[in-house]
């Protein structure tokens, strides 16, 4: 498979994120995780199907976590890696959160095995911002390194799967300006 060059950039990079936290304390992600060891994980994962007004869908949930941060009481906390130009925090919140949530619901609530419990979720962002002049002639690039924990949103983000599951399982509507489905898939950054 070929990835446009940009893309084949990003992906490159997230997999050196990931590796540079593999088996490390939380404490080298921010101080702000609870204690714990860092894993790279990377096993996909399956939710039990979704439950919308006490009935069960058919939808599920599928994914596959950046790292996983293994806590001594028997909890978990999640960080997804990002590599991003972007400068504003919330504004990353605001595209990841509901990413995050269906992490946390799929290990709560997996297919098979037992429930994983999410004590935190988080972006581990890594920001491109100065060249580097190393030994020699080689050269390379350091990255500003932030870590954005996030507040859990689970009552809106079952809000938004009874929204979305609404919209997939309904009538197709009517497209225009009007049309609250379309403004709601725009909202969440679906393009059609």
């Amino acid at each position: 498979m070929k990835f446009p060059a940009n893309l084949a950039l990003q992906l490159l990079l997230s997999r050196l994120q990931e590796a540079a936290y593999d088996g490390v304390h939380s404490s080298a992600i921010s101080d702000e995780l609870p204690a714990g060891e860092v894993s790279r994980y990377k096993t996909r994962f399956t939710s039990k199907p979704v439950n919308i007004n006490g009935e069960q869908t058919r939808w599920k949930i599928y994914g596959e976590i950046d790292l996983l941060v293994d806590h001594k009481d028997g909890s978990y906390s999640i960080v997804d890696g990002k590599v991003s130009m972007k400068k504003d925090a919330a504004s990353l919140v605001e595209n990841y959160w509901t990413q995050l949530e269906a992490y946390v619901y799929a290990f709560e609530n997996p297919l098979e095995g037992a429930p994983k419990p999410i004590k935190t979720i988080g972006l581990l962002q890594w920001r491109i911002d100065n060249s580097l002049h190393l030994e020699g002639d080689s050269r390379g690039f350091s990255v500003d390194h932030r870590y954005i924990c996030l507040e859990r949103r689970p009552m809106e983000f079952q809000t938004f799967l009874e929204k979305f599951i609404g919209i997939i399982e309904g009538d197709f509507p009517e497209a225009g300006t009007d049309c609250e489905n379309c403004k709601f898939l725009v909202e969440i950054g679906f393009s059609y």
